[in-house]
């Protein structure tokens, strides 16, 4: 295989990244907002005007600094005289200020919004690039860039107000960072660890994680114990920054309730520690928040046509195998071939200790978790997977087979990544027969976010359809698609106040039916079947593989 040049392989993916910027500016202004946006929207919002107290306090604060002042700029609706404010709901405030900004209104601010987010995608893939680029040829960071780019859960959730791809981008900044700092341990390189660092944990409540890997770096290779001090204090005054420095002690009141929800010793012993500092409310509500999910049943999960409520250890390596492209867990499964034979022959090294580590961390992680509602919250692992499939890739060309192969893997992700856009959140690999039946697999955000609302819209006017009875999971606004009048709003007996029949009996009509809710999963068991008479017959139509269309005679 001819090697490409240097001039050449950097135009190359100039234009690379110049395409992905667009297909992500595509999907920012088409897809309608999925269920959590709305949510983050309002918090980001509150946060610059000074207001940071919604609950849930699970926005982390580097996506409240990079959005919330489009909404402030454009003097975005906020009512400060409904239920919604009285209870300081993030979901129901950002609700309100979807339907107070009309149809346009909310699309140009939700648009607006999302630009800023653009920007980890695109970061992410230059960072990966640059680091592919250190380790391997220029052809091989080439390829492996293109994996990133490609990959259709990846490009799916690039343009969300959401923390997944900016705790991505910051995973991959910090072991970058890391990686350079290991060879060179002086203060110049562990200031860059250090404030790779404090961006990581900006990006979201689980790279907290990362601080004792950083710590045991320090203390590992130096400056040892002035090195650890001074990591934890940047830190700590980051945080305190990050939330505009409205601290205060941790009381002992919270102490207590935090030493009645279930704690391990471990961290019994670290909200004991955090009561000898003052820090933001919001921080310690947010860590409260996580914590208390990890614990509870608050997000059950689907998987393989069950419920899951507690623990499922399979649940993220089943989604890896059944989401992440088959030509790229060909090259990846290839890739830890390749370790296992450099560990064999004593040829590893930090390289693959950095690039391998942080995806069996994250998914680690994961496994351990009780959260189970979409490969989203490992997203931080996939690009790990595709820069180690760079050593496969660095093999494989050397030979005439292995290019053909490398070539085959990277033009089928391509054509799966082609034929699914724009709608990656949905995609599943063809070992299940794609994103068709992947509700026989998983749900929630792997499939079903509430995010094809335009499709809808586009069905009904196609179809010139009088009328359609919507149950639609998601917090969008439906009427600002469809016309309010051609909608008839259907409630799920999400709760007692909806709960009349454990079966749903159709009348006739158009029914458009949200996966997730089509599922029932998320009902208490006596309402679980309550759409059987719709799951004994196929759908007529399916809107972008998250909604199901039946016509009742």
């Amino acid at each position: 295989m001819t090697a490409i040049s240097r001039t050449s392989a950097r135009t190359a993916f100039v234009l690379l990244l110049a395409l992905y910027a667009g297909a992500l500016l595509w999907q920012a202004w088409h897809l309608s907002l999925t269920f959590d946006e709305p949510s983050h929207l309002a918090a980001s919002y509150t946060y610059w005007r000074g207001h940071d107290v919604l609950r849930p306090s699970d926005t982390p604060p580097l996506m409240r600094i990079v959005s919330g002042w489009i909404p402030l700029l454009l003097h975005a609706p906020l009512r400060q005289d409904t239920e919604a404010w009285r209870s300081q709901s993030s979901f129901d405030i950002g609700t309100e200020i979807i339907e107070g900004s009309g149809a346009a209104g909310a699309h140009r601010l939700a648009f607006l919004m999302r630009l800023p987010f653009l920007a980890f995608p695109v970061l992410t893939v230059w960072l990966v690039w640059r680091w592919a680029r250190q380790i391997f040829s220029e052809g091989t960071a080439l390829a492996v860039a293109l994996g990133v780019v490609l990959e259709p859960t990846l490009l799916g959730h690039g343009a969300l107000i959401k923390s997944d791809w900016p705790a991505t981008f910051g995973c991959v900044l910090f072991f970058y960072a890391a990686w350079r700092y290991w060879p060179h341990p002086g203060w110049k390189s562990l200031w860059g660890m250090i404030l790779a660092l404090l961006v990581a944990i900006l990006t979201k409540f689980t790279m907290l994680a990362l601080i004792p890997v950083a710590l045991l770096l320090v203390l590992w290779r130096g400056p040892r114990l002035a090195g650890a001090a001074v990591t934890l204090a940047v830190v700590y005054v980051g945080l305190l920054a990050a939330y505009q420095f409205r601290i205060r002690p941790v009381s002992r009141q919270e102490i207590q309730e935090m030493e009645s929800e279930s704690l391990s010793g471990l961290e019994l012993r670290a909200a004991r520690i955090l009561r000898r500092l003052p820090w933001p409310p919001q921080f310690i509500a947010g860590l409260r928040f996580i914590g208390h999910a990890d614990r509870s049943e608050i997000f059950a999960g689907y998987m393989l046509g069950r419920r899951i409520e507690t623990s499922a250890p399979g649940y993220f390596p089943f989604a890896w195998a059944v989401k992440f492209p088959i030509g790229l867990q060909l090259l990846s499964l290839a890739g830890l071939a390749v370790l296992a034979l450099r560990l064999a022959r004593r040829e590893a090294g930090a390289a693959d200790a950095f690039v391998w580590g942080p995806a069996a961390l994250i998914m680690l992680l994961g496994i351990r978790s009780h959260i189970h509602i979409g490969i989203r919250h490992v997203l931080p692992a996939l690009p790990f997977f595709v820069l180690g499939a760079g050593f496969a890739i660095e093999r494989l060309v050397r030979r005439r087979a292995g290019q053909i192969a490398v070539a085959v893997c990277l033009a089928w992700l391509a054509g799966a990544s082609a034929w699914i856009y724009p709608n990656g959140i949905s995609y599943f690999n063809e070992w299940v027969g794609g994103p068709r039946t992947g509700w026989k697999y998983l749900s929630d955000s792997n499939i079903d976010w509430g995010q094809n609302l335009p499709e809808l819209a586009r069905y009904v006017a196609e179809n010139n359809l009088p009328s359609i009875k919507l149950f639609y999971f998601g917090s969008d606004i439906p009427w600002h698609y469809v016309p309010s009048e051609k909608i008839v709003q259907q409630a799920a007996p999400w709760g007692p106040e909806w709960e009349k029949e454990t079966r749903f009996q159709p009348a006739p009509g158009v029914y458009a039916i949200s996966v997730n809710t089509w599922l029932g999963y998320f009902f208490r068991p006596p309402y679980r079947d309550y759409f059987a008479a719709f799951k004994a017959r196929e759908p007529d139509a399916r809107i972008a593989y998250s909604i199901f269309i039946y016509n009742v005679k």
